[in-house]
């Protein structure tokens, strides 16, 4: 099924013409295995896999369909998958590794620290994991995962952090709560950080992003995040916090995109940083030193006044909860705690320094 003559392609498109003469759906203009109907449901497909959810007369034509290839017995509403547990009660869905973290080995310290690890597959294959729990459940052990699964020579030091990481999986144990929103103020957050200067190594430049989807009570419900080296080289922060920008508002416009064609009706994108050199080139009319990332600002410039980006927000730096994403935990300094309070409490409130909405930047002069 997973590459022998090329069966994973054949199913796939089996299965299409079966999904598309379902009522009202249609192949999403986002995700090319996703299955919409508005008001409806939705149907996303990996290979043989299938998550489908909707109205009871959406679910009862998905099933019809998906007897026909069954080969195990289907989950509803509680469901484990490579050991990620989504748990559904009244108030939502509720994720998180907590088995899958409880089975993962430590690894052993041989003193001194500082010599290099006879063989350095063990530490990555614990990056792995982590990084696997980082990607679905747990985003604040991802920058950690990262750093050390692209360790080339790692030392005893490093197994320490990759056992600290671990640790923090069940000392702090965090669930990702995607609660019921308000449906009527449903509004997309994208938060980006970037770590690093011009002098800095590059192992130790990394950008981070946050999305989440959130109503007027500042509940919210993250759909995606990423930490990850910058895919080219940024000149000074300012560049960076540009790039990061960039992307995270890049990525969000094909989730709202899904969105919009589930909820038939506007989402409005709110896009937030805490570099004030940022915010400032993306409101005025200067240029940056670092013209590679004058595509970043051209595109960010020409987002907030087409109403593409509702509104750019400066928030201050130990509220952003992309910050975790843009420096592993054994940093110096050490990243905020942001995102681990907004993932405890629930509820996302950054604190805003300045706010910079596109009906206002379509109308007002802005400063040269």
């Amino acid at each position: 099924m997973y590459g022998k003559n090329d069966a994973g392609r054949h199913f796939h498109f089996n299965t299409q013409s079966r999904f598309l003469s379902i009522p009202h759906i249609t192949l999403s203009s986002a995700f090319d295995t996703v299955y919409v109907a508005p008001l409806r449901g939705a149907v996303c497909t990996d290979v043989d896999d299938t998550l489908h959810a909707g109205t009871p007369a959406f679910l009862a034509a998905v099933t019809s369909i998906v007897k026909d290839y069954n080969t195990h017995r289907p989950d509803h509403d509680n469901v484990t998958f490579a050991g990620i547990s989504a748990r559904t009660n009244a108030c939502g869905i509720h994720c998180d590794a907590g088995a899958y973290a409880a089975a993962i080995s430590p690894l052993p310290l041989c003193p001194p620290l500082s010599t290099f690890l006879s063989s350095p597959k063990d530490l990555h294959s614990l990056a792995v994991k982590l990084l696997w729990v980082g990607r679905v459940a747990r985003p604040e052990v991802l920058t950690d995962a990262t750093q050390l699964a692209n360790l080339p020579n790692p030392t005893g030091a490093d197994a320490r952090r990759a056992n600290a990481a671990l640790a923090s999986l069940y000392t702090r144990p965090v669930s990702l709560h995607f609660t019921r929103l308000n449906a009527d103020s449903l509004c997309l957050d994208v938060y980006a950080d970037y770590s690093g200067s011009a002098v800095s190594p590059l192992h130790k430049r990394q950008l981070g992003f946050i999305i989440a989807l959130t109503d007027n009570t500042r509940r919210f419900s993250l759909l995606h995040w990423a930490s990850h080296r910058p895919h080219r080289v940024c000149r000074g922060s300012c560049a960076g916090e540009l790039l990061a920008l960039a992307d995270a508002v890049a990525a969000a416009l094909y989730i709202r995109l899904l969105l919009q064609e589930l909820l038939s009706r506007r989402i409005p994108l709110a896009a937030s940083t805490d570099s004030s050199a940022a915010c400032e080139l993306v409101t005025s009319f200067r240029d940056p030193t670092d013209m590679p990332s004058k595509s970043d600002l051209f595109m960010l410039r020409h987002a907030l006044p087409n109403g593409t980006m509702q509104s750019l927000h400066l928030i201050t730096g130990d509220s952003n909860p992309a910050d975790a994403l843009s420096k592993p935990t054994f940093a110096r300094p050490a990243p905020n705690h942001a995102l681990t309070t907004t993932l405890s409490s629930g509820f996302v409130r950054p604190t805003a320094r300045a706010d910079s909405m596109s009906a206002s930047y379509r109308n007002e002069p802005r400063r040269p």
